[in-house]
């Protein structure tokens, strides 16, 4: 995931690749309802099965695995949502809850508008501690986790280098040596000091700016999540774009006699490169996914392809895969650490994960240059819970 592409200015940038999607539900029959239009258009579909439902959830035969949908369109990306049709009652007054508190989010999570939290601490912190908002300090003091964990490849300071590579402005060009060198000097976590008692934040070197977009999409889905546990909804999946998802719970019918690990939610990792082709599908549950790439994103400059994802440690794209996915319990932490295995090299990959059993891996490499072919490569899975298909 580029560090800046979710809350890119027009015009908004393409979807990180390879996508990430959610399997079909076994009947064709679904809802699919865009915008605050959802509630009524869904009541008035189902109002006559609704009427008759005592329990929280009644299949009806043909009900089984088929979905209600909600969509909005929020920090240049698709938000959808799924769940079980018919399950929730609540679930689409929960929904349009849950997108409102998306929209607020990326008001205050946002680089591109002046008023947003993050703009202003960007422009008051500097030497000066800055009172910020429990969440955002929460989300700040994930991110500088990650980036000390990473041994810096993931850093919430790196959005200038996207912008000097050309990559927010769709123009990408090698820049001058001597200026990515200037750039770096204003790129590191550590500039940021986190007041966590007093629940302040300052920036110790000048003209040096955060941008949560590498991580902020999926502290949004992870926010949603808790937002419908409060509303009692515990069966859902919701895709952030085609780069992020989180399920909770399982898909179909929670009275058929299914195991907890039977009832998931199918997601499908396709091909970075060839269209229409999935490499592999995860069963979750409980968990979210992120997935970065660079297949669509970048430009060649004298025979040689740059990427737009960018190593903040040397200022320079990196190549070596052409995508990776995360599994963890955490939205936010999936996303910022796909970006951070993107540009780090897979013997740092597999010693980070040696650690942490828990963050399961998908690394995508490329078998050769003239040739569609690639190798997957999966860290820390059960079988039970991934299907390759090479």
């Amino acid at each position: 995931m580029n560090q800046s592409a979710d809350n890119s200015p027009p015009p908004e940038p393409a979807p990180n690749e390879p996508v990430v999607d959610a399997a079909k539900p076994n009947s064709n029959r679904r809802e699919f309802i865009t915008g605050m239009g959802a509630i009524k258009t869904i009541r008035e579909n189902a109002q006559a099965k609704l009427d008759g439902i005592d329990a929280p959830w009644s299949s009806t035969g043909d009900d089984a695995g088929v979905w209600e949908q909600y969509s909005k369109r929020a920090m240049a990306c698709e938000f959808e949502i799924s769940f079980n049709l018919h399950q929730y009652r609540q679930a689409a007054s929960a929904t349009m809850l849950a997108f409102q508190l998306v929209d607020d989010l990326e008001d205050q999570l946002t680089i591109y508008r002046d008023h947003s939290e993050v703009s202003q601490l960007n422009q008051t912190a500097i030497h000066t501690p800055q009172s910020v908002e429990a969440g955002l300090l929460d989300l700040l003091c994930m991110a500088k986790r990650i980036h000390h964990d990473t041994l810096g490849a993931f850093d919430v300071t790196s959005g200038q280098l996207s912008q000097l590579w050309g990559f927010e402005s769709r123009q990408g060009a090698v820049p001058p040596d001597d200026k990515i060198e200037a750039v770096l000097k204003l790129v590191s976590s550590d500039f940021l000091v986190i007041d966590e008692a007093n629940q302040k934040l300052s920036i110790t070197q000048p003209n040096v700016k955060i941008n949560l977009g590498g991580i902020g999409k999926g502290y949004s889905l992870d926010r949603v999540a808790d937002l419908f546990e409060q509303h009692s909804v515990y069966d859902f999946v919701i895709h952030g774009g085609q780069s992020s998802v989180l399920a909770r719970g399982g898909s179909g019918d929670p009275t058929a006699g299914q195991t907890p690990e039977q009832r998931c939610w199918r997601v499908g990792i396709s091909h970075p490169t060839a269209a229409g082709v999935r490499l592999a599908e995860i069963q979750l549950r409980n968990q979210a996914l992120g997935t970065s790439g660079t297949a669509r994103q970048g430009f060649f400059h004298r025979g040689k392809r740059y990427g737009h994802i960018i190593d903040p440690r040397t200022g320079w794209p990196t190549n070596h895969f052409l995508s990776t996915t995360v599994v963890s319990n955490s939205a936010a932490v999936s996303d910022a650490l796909a970006t951070a295995f993107f540009v780090m090299q897979p013997d740092q990959v597999f010693a980070f994960c040696e650690k942490r059993p828990e963050i399961k891996v998908v690394l995508v490499t490329e078998v050769s240059r003239n040739s569609s072919r690639v190798k997957v490569t999966t860290i820390n899975f059960d079988e039970s819970q991934i299907d390759v298909f090479e």
